[in-house]
């Protein structure tokens, strides 16, 4: 059964790995989830540094210019590498290069490829006998050159300790894995909020997970767009024309949790963001979000968050 929340012991440590003309859009798609989903937790867990292989500037594609953190013999042990390349990927199949990322891949626990980063990663060995796949663009080429790796034509592939992408799009989708992996279903269904993608479910193509249930994006949409006056379970089933106990079955499959426990989950989620990004006041937030008043909102969001609106403001 999923997990519909967890919580960390430690923080998760990330390192970027950005060559010269990497795609900066591959990189919000993946950082901005991070951050988000900082935003949602009481603390943040996610924690990131810029390298590069010297240590030096670089500039994405489209000319913005990266001062990093350090250079990559410099990173220590951290939970995942992410590696992001784009075009002149296959000036980066150097010794040199290859005897960085050899040594990097021993100090972390997941190497991550995003665009044409796993065509990096397969010059350097870190590929061999792993599935894996690449911007579609460079699909045949990829697998002519690499025989050794089982390249498949979707947008995210992991094997054990080795996960790639196929590009921008599919960048964020990987991100939300990710975080989904180690918070729990909760976070993803923050981020589609957040991010403003109700119409579309779990990633397609990963190991793990068909699509979500079409009847469940419905139901999701249907609480988004209800959180002052909140539906009852009855009545979301009866709108998307199911049983409600046939809801919540495939809400305890897909998330782990009943679906009511979902819709409490999205209202707090919405007070949290009034409470941090507006000046309404906490009578309003309640009535925005469909608690009776002040009080129960407070007692759900203290119990959720750790702290009381009120607290939460003032940080």
């Amino acid at each position: 059964m999923p997990v519909w929340t967890n919580t960390l012991e430690k923080p998760i440590k990330i390192s970027f790995l950005l060559f010269d003309e990497f795609s900066n859009n591959s990189l919000g798609n993946c950082l901005e989830p991070l951050r988000a989903s900082n935003s949602f937790l009481p603390k943040p867990v996610f924690e990131w540094q810029f390298l590069t292989l010297d240590g030096q500037s670089v500039q994405s594609s489209s000319g913005l210019p990266i001062l990093p953190d350090g250079a990559l013999s410099d990173m220590k042990r951290c939970d995942y590498l992410w590696v992001n390349s784009s075009y002149g990927y296959e000036q980066y199949g150097t010794a040199k290069t290859r005897v960085a990322l050899q040594r990097a891949a021993k100090l972390t626990d997941t190497v991550i490829g995003l665009d044409t980063g796993a065509w990096v990663m397969a010059a350097a060995g870190l590929l061999t006998g792993k599935k894996a796949t690449i911007h579609w663009d460079l699909f045949d080429s990829f697998a002519d050159r690499f025989p050794m790796v089982d390249v498949e034509r979707k947008r995210v592939v992991e094997d054990g300790n080795r996960i790639t992408c196929a590009g921008a799009m599919s960048s964020f989708d990987l991100s939300l894995l990710i975080i989904s992996k180690h918070l729990g279903q909760s976070s993803k269904v923050d981020l589609e909020a957040f991010f403003m993608r109700h119409d579309t479910g779990l990633i397609a193509d990963t190991p793990q997970r068909n699509a979500r249930d079409p009847l469940l994006n419905k139901a999701l949409q249907l609480m988004r767009s209800h959180l002052e006056n909140p539906l009852s379970r009855t009545s979301i089933a009866k709108q998307i024309s199911c049983q409600a106990k046939t809801l919540d079955r495939r809400s305890i499959v897909e998330f782990g949790v009943p679906l009511g426990q979902v819709y409490r989950h999205i209202r707090l989620s919405a007070a949290q963001q009034l409470v941090t990004s507006t000046s309404l006041s906490i009578f309003e937030i309640a009535l925005r979000t469909g608690f009776q008043n002040p009080s129960a909102m407070t007692r759900a969001y203290k119990a959720r968050f750790g702290l009381t609106p009120t607290q939460n403001r003032q940080l």
